[in-house]
């Protein structure tokens, strides 16, 4: 069957908590000790997702039932894409590709016409990933990820790179 992407509801949180705790400690190991990746990530994913954030807009990437991966965005004049996870095991098959379209595409569809997002200075797959993409990068600035000091990088997506992610799929 193929990958289809929906909106997730609150049914979704226990999945997305596990989802999301397992992508951290495949993505963010080399930046964080490991102790930060182990109980201390569990209880803040617990409580991340313990109350349904109302206020995002939370898309699911799902085959056969499986959850695969998800994309949630902080509505507001330039929306912010917190987070693009996708499962450690289904990664490198364009998951994330797709759902970060479609993330834009459903934004687009609200009226949003650009989008932002930070990610972690040391990450170039990451960073790759969101250039190949059309985001441009702007200057590091320090921020902190489970309590470490980290560098990151904001990325925005012009609008006509916007407009054209939104409209393929």
């Amino acid at each position: 069957m193929t990958m289809q992407v929906r909106a997730a509801t609150p049914a979704d949180a226990a999945a997305l908590s596990s989802l999301h705790a397992a992508s951290w400690r495949a993505s963010y190991a080399p930046f964080v000790p490991a102790e930060a990746l182990g109980a201390p990530l569990d209880a803040a994913m617990t409580a991340r997702w313990g109350t349904w954030p109302a206020d995002r807009l939370i898309l699911a990437a799902e085959r056969d039932g499986a959850l695969l991966g998800f994309g949630a965005v902080v509505r507001g004049q330039v929306p912010l894409l917190d987070n693009l996870h996708v499962s450690p095991d289904a990664r490198s098959g364009g998951i994330g590709a797709a759902l970060f379209r479609s993330v834009c595409k459903a934004l687009a569809a609200e009226g949003a016409r650009t989008l932002r997002l930070i990610v972690i200075e040391a990450n170039p797959d990451t960073r790759r990933f969101y250039r190949r993409l059309g985001g441009v990068e702007g200057p590091v600035v320090d921020d902190t990820l489970l309590g470490q000091k980290v560098r990151m990088v904001p990325v925005h997506f012009p609008e006509p790179v916007f407009a054209g992610l939104s409209q393929e799929l």
